[in-house]
């Protein structure tokens, strides 16, 4: 049952970032990021960017996985707080 239930929340959670609009702030802090990809891309040596993508790629991992979790967690307390409305 966990297992259904864990890929039924990872398809919510993805539905709802596909559908989450971005903010202004978040808009320019990722064409901040871009730029700044671009820049080091151009001027670091192959080994450096190597080390500069498993950076990123290990901190994109560790956000993405902290929002799912946070994601899970507050729809199953959701569910437990409409639970216990309806029991009463």
């Amino acid at each position: 049952m966990g297992n259904v239930l864990d890929k039924i929340l990872d398809n919510l959670f993805d539905d709802y970032v596909a559908m989450a609009p971005k903010s202004e702030d978040v808009l320019k802090l990722e064409a901040g990021v871009e730029n700044n990809r671009k820049w080091l891309c151009q001027n670091l040596g192959k080994g450096q960017k190597k080390l500069l993508l498993r950076l990123q790629d290990g901190k994109d991992s560790i956000r993405e996985i902290n929002s799912i979790q946070s994601f899970n967690i507050g729809f199953k307390l959701g569910l437990k707080i409409g639970y216990e409305i309806n029991s009463e």
